[in-house]
């Protein structure tokens, strides 16, 4: 494949998605770069290209950070969007825990603390995530964290809101917006606890033999979620507390924003290496 998008030249498809597909393409200096371009059959729906525009709104919005990323340059190319961004050459986080590659061996700590570090950056400027996932966070071969995909993000208003549709991921969802309840931060911060639970343990913290089963058990103010360290004993004990603290049922319970998640996770790991689960 050896075509053109504006002015940046197709190399090959990276990720066929069910919104808009991710291309490797090259710009007029010869860099690599990533293009977001919007599918077709995705193009004649208004809903869609709203969700397509409002993820380029807010990257484009957002102050470069290392672990977000990065914005470059977008058009309209033959009647298709596009976005422009950073190529990073690697996998994402699910993909890297079903591989169980050596990146997460190497880089468990680091990834950890670097999500948490780019989720609190989306928030210090005004923006829920809504769907944080490890299919969402993008890491390369030397284990360098970038959080992608912002078409569900919406603003930050400073009082818990309720919204017109769910479109995230509901296995990631907190239970007061699987419950249509109003929403603020918070439920970006559930959201980390699945996605670091599952990245230490390899399992979902809820569990059950249906999804039907998980999902109950998700609404069930009473399930007891067991420590991260019962599946893998390397896990710190702060890190448990951390991670739990992120799931808590109770609002008045769970973290309440992503600094002092992401301040908790340095101080409990800045000097300790978290080996990843054998």
């Amino acid at each position: 494949m050896n075509s053109l998008v504006g002015t940046y030249r197709i190399r090959e498809l990276v990720n066929n998605g069910g919104l808009a597909n991710i291309y490797l393409a090259t710009d007029e200096s010869g860099a690599s770069v990533a293009i977001r371009l919007l599918r077709s059959e995705s193009a004649g729906s208004k809903s869609a290209v709203k969700m397509f525009k409002n993820g380029r709104d807010v990257l484009r919005s957002l102050p470069a950070h290392p672990h977000v990323v990065r914005y470059i340059d977008d058009g309209k190319d033959k009647g298709l969007h596009y976005m422009v961004i950073e190529y990073v050459e690697g996998a994402n986080l699910k993909q890297h825990m079903v591989r169980e590659t050596e990146v997460l061996a190497d880089h468990l700590s680091d990834i950890l603390v670097a999500m948490a570090d780019g989720l609190q950056h989306l928030h210090e400027h005004g923006w829920l995530h809504l769907d944080f996932k490890p299919e969402n966070v993008m890491v390369n071969c030397e284990g360098s964290v970038r959080i992608l995909d912002f078409d569900t993000a919406t603003r930050i208003t400073g009082r818990p809101m309720k919204l017109a549709k769910n479109s995230g991921t509901p296995s990631c969802m907190p239970p007061e917006q699987l419950l249509g309840q109003a929403i603020d931060q918070r439920a970006d911060i559930f959201a980390f606890g699945v996605t670091a639970y599952e990245l230490l343990t390899h399992r979902k913290p809820f569990t059950g033999e249906k999804a039907a089963d998980a999902m109950r058990n998700q609404l069930d103010p009473k399930f007891r979620i067991e420590p991260p360290s019962k599946f893998n004993p390397q896990v710190p004990r702060q890190v448990d507390a951390v991670v739990l603290g992120c799931l808590a049922f109770d609002l008045e319970k769970r973290l309440p924003n992503m600094t002092v998640v992401a301040g908790k996770l340095h101080s409990a790991l800045g000097v300790t290496f978290l080996p990843a689960l054998a």
